[in-house]
């Protein structure tokens, strides 16, 4: 049982069979700790673009910027105010009603 100097800090002794003594052994785990902890905020703080525009950062959990996101909606009201006008003026019932007064005369 022989006792020998740690490599890392060549300051405390270590028994054989052991790598590193108590105190470097610390120092590694609150490295790697810091490293860890590091890499994860790097990647919560990772900007992704918005797919349709290119420039602005997306919402969180989307795809697309709010400045995209607010344009689709206004497309789709207007996508949905036409379908409706097209229902109310459905072109069967013009013809219908020019029959009618074809009738009348």
């Amino acid at each position: 049982m022989a006792l020998h100097k740690c490599p890392k800090c060549e300051l405390n002794y270590i028994r054989e069979g052991e790598d590193f003594c108590e105190v470097c052994k610390r120092e590694m785990k609150r490295a790697q700790a810091h490293i860890r902890q590091v890499e994860q905020e790097s990647e919560d703080d990772e900007v992704i673009l918005c797919s349709e525009c290119g420039e602005a950062p997306v919402v969180r959990g989307g795809e697309l910027c709010i400045s995209c996101l607010k344009e689709k909606k206004r497309q789709v009201e207007l996508e949905n105010a036409s379908n409706v006008a097209a229902v109310e003026f459905d072109d069967d019932e013009l013809l219908e009603d020019d029959v009618d007064l074809d009738d009348e005369e």
